[in-house]
């Protein structure tokens, strides 16, 4: 299977027993979502995965989702369900708690309130300066730590990392391999969080989360300077009407495109597999709809999280994505801003394909697997190199089997690349591979064809 699938760790997937039976399925990139919980059960989340991977004998990734300015609805333990028509009353400190001065500053009366991914509608009919009143437009039910949004109004964050300092050091301190910067609305709040875990000496990737108007504005930016953008449809409908949510993933994979980055979509991919065991067609036809459209990773949210079929889910996600990667037409446009190392790879993949070859590289920093990963060689990509800190950044390319492989240089490697072939029986008498690695500033550039006997 080319396309990864990921999924998120939580009461319903977390027991080591039940994640190797997810690595068993396919999924080898874990979510751990910081808005709920603590680090200690953050810990033993991550804990349990690589012990599990450990057991099954596979490499997987951490993603820790960093809450970052969301405005979550606090004080209260248990929900709160309101008839159409009833009031609650919000306050910066109370009851029923938004513990976040910006908001009442921005929310003004007449504003329309949503929660529950915009099942809840409230209307703001009274506010001073520290507490609002809301009429429920609609039956509504509020629940303890969920998000709340002003319909077309953005809260301003003036420091970004100071929304999400502590969880940051909590993700280093796991040594996780992604942070995933929730709400990010320009190029500087990724810049931000990279320094802050450069200067820890760690090789953190950084996700960026796409869901507000000014994240969309930004995007091409914002994609510019991440190691992954993620498309949170559920944050993006909740910004803008539902109808738009379509073109703006088109819109955000564009972005990610065009700066050579993986994407990753999530939210409601099988939203009704939370409590049934098959998915709707549409589903379906959404998880199709991705993969054409080039995602390189498919990730489940509350279907592995709380959901009552949480391996069932990803079995599916799996069976869809084998289904219809198969007749994916790939993009094959040079972006505008299209350098030599760019045409060397997309050379490289046409005459892999011109040849019916298999395309096997050596890497140093995952710079040229990414490039090639972009134009979607129908054979896949196998990516050496010899820097652990890389192969989690390979693990989200599409159709890239990472491999680890010590050696000083690229000559030596690339040597070493082709006898692992024959030992690990990637290559089978018969098959045709394209052999090179990273461009560099050399007179001379090595593109070596073999067809192993």
């Amino acid at each position: 299977m080319r396309t990864k699938i990921a999924c998120t760790l939580g009461p319903s997937l977390q027991e080591v027993v039940d994640i190797e039976k997810a690595i068993s399925l396919g999924c080898r990139i874990y979510r751990i979502n910081f808005s709920h919980g603590n680090p200690i059960l953050w810990r033993q989340l991550a804990d349990n995965a690589r012990e599990a991977a450990e057991k099954r004998g596979e490499k997987i990734v951490l993603i820790g989702d960093l809450r970052g300015p969301s405005i979550r609805v606090s004080g209260l333990e248990t929900s709160i369900s309101l008839r159409a028509g009833e009031r609650a009353k919000f306050s910066l400190d109370g009851p029923l708690s938004l513990p976040y001065p910006r908001f009442f500053e921005t929310v003004e009366v007449g504003d329309t309130l949503l929660l529950d991914d915009g099942r809840g509608m409230l209307k703001v009919v009274a506010k001073d300066e520290t507490s609002i009143a809301a009429e429920a437009i609609r039956p509504a039910t509020i629940s303890p730590n969920k998000s709340i949004v002003i319909r077309g109004k953005e809260v301003q964050v003036p420091d970004y990392l100071a929304t999400c300092r502590e969880q940051l050091q909590a993700a280093a301190d796991m040594e996780l391999d992604y942070v995933g910067l929730s709400f990010v609305t320009k190029a500087a709040d990724v810049d931000a969080a990279k320094t802050f875990l450069h200067e820890k000496g760690l090789a953190t990737g950084v996700i960026a989360k796409i869901e507000t108007p000014s994240g969309v504005k930004n995007v091409d930016e914002i994609s510019e300077r991440s190691d992954a953008v993620l498309i949170a449809r559920g944050d993006l409908g909740m910004h803008f009407p539902l109808e738009y949510v379509p073109r703006l993933q088109k819109t955000i994979i564009d972005a990610a495109y065009n700066a050579c980055k993986p994407v990753i979509v999530a939210t409601q991919l099988l939203g009704t597999m939370v409590n049934e065991p098959v998915p709707t067609r549409s589903e379906i036809v959404d998880v199709m709809t991705c993969v054409e459209d080039g995602v390189d990773v498919l990730m489940l949210t509350a279907e592995t999280a709380v959901g009552r079929y949480p391996l069932e889910s990803i079995q599916w996600l799996v069976n869809i994505a084998e289904t219809y990667e198969k007749g994916i037409e790939p993009r094959r446009a040079l972006p505008p801003s299209a350098e030599v190392v760019d045409r060397f790879a997309l050379a490289v993949v046409n005459l892999a394909e011109s040849l019916a070859a298999k395309i096997a590289i050596f890497t140093i920093n995952g710079n040229m697997a990414r490039r090639i990963a972009r134009f979607k060689p129908v054979s896949g990509i196998i990516a050496a190199t010899p820097n652990h800190d890389v192969v989690p950044r390979l693990m989200l390319l599409w159709g890239v089997t990472p491999l680890l492989l010590e050696a000083q240089s690229y000559a030596e490697g690339l040597e070493k690349l082709e006898k692992k072939l024959e030992e690990e029986r990637l290559a089978e008498p018969g098959d045709t591979y394209v052999l090179t690695y990273g461009l560099v500033k050399e007179p001379i550039h090595i593109v070596k064809m073999k067809k192993f006997m």
